[in-house]
């Protein structure tokens, strides 16, 4: 029972941090009249205001991001065409990233490596986890360590996110938020919205890799199998 309780409690502390970070994005995710534009268009707008010509606009498969190898601001297609809160928000967070690396390109540079050592070992830590049981109907004990290099994989992706937090950080509080005062996007009344937005923008990465360790549909996209979205 203590083992249960213990399970549960340790999978929820994975969890929980996602399902934040998702109901914040989903609460300020209405359509508003009042805001003048898409996400899309804010960036548009924005990439021209800075002069950040080299900086392309994309849409994302999955989510959005900046991606400071091929320079473009992608973004899903709800955050692309959505006029709401969240969708400024988001876009104006990937633009801030767009001025770090402007401003800094060795700091994105090394952002983007590790990132990809977090998509290596959510490779590694997937196709262990998902052949481990095959593995235990022929040799159990290799079976277990399948498993063990599954969660230390799994929790290597977790702890790289954990280590660019300061550099997502400053991408929401101190480039996203100047633009979105500066400009007046956004009213004063959303101030305490948009502070909630840029700290669950700049903890999602952490977030939703905690919670897909839970998750059997991101192991079997992380190995490239579809996986039909209704969202």
């Amino acid at each position: 029972m203590d083992l249960l309780i213990s399970m549960l409690a340790f999978a929820l502390m994975l969890a929980a941090p996602k399902i934040w970070a998702r109901y914040i994005f989903y609460k300020h995710s209405i359509q508003r009249k009042d805001i003048p534009g898409t996400g899309g268009q804010l960036v548009t707008h924005l990439l021209r205001r800075l002069k950040l010509a080299r900086v392309k606009l994309k849409r994302a498969r999955y989510r959005s991001h900046y991606n400071s190898t091929a320079k473009s601001v992608c973004l899903t297609e709800q955050t692309m065409n959505t006029r709401s809160l969240t969708a400024v928000v988001r876009a104006a967070f990937e633009v801030g990233h767009a001025m770090q690396d402007a401003k800094d390109a060795s700091l994105l540079r090394f952002r983007e490596g590790v990132l990809r050592l977090a998509r290596l070992g959510e490779q590694v830590g997937s196709g262990a986890f998902l052949s481990a049981p095959l593995i235990a109907l022929v040799f159990p004990p290799f079976a277990m360590l399948l498993i063990f290099i599954a969660v230390v994989s799994m929790l290597t992706g977790a702890a790289v996110h954990l280590m660019l937090l300061p550099i997502e950080w400053k991408a929401g509080f101190l480039f996203a938020m100047p633009l979105l005062n500066e400009g007046s996007y956004i009213r004063e009344e959303d101030k305490p919205a948009v502070r909630q937005l840029l700290i669950a923008c700049a903890f999602s990465r952490l977030a939703y890799a905690m919670g897909n360790l839970l998750d059997g549909r991101h192991w079997l996209r992380v190995l490239g199998m579809k996986w039909r979205r209704k969202d």
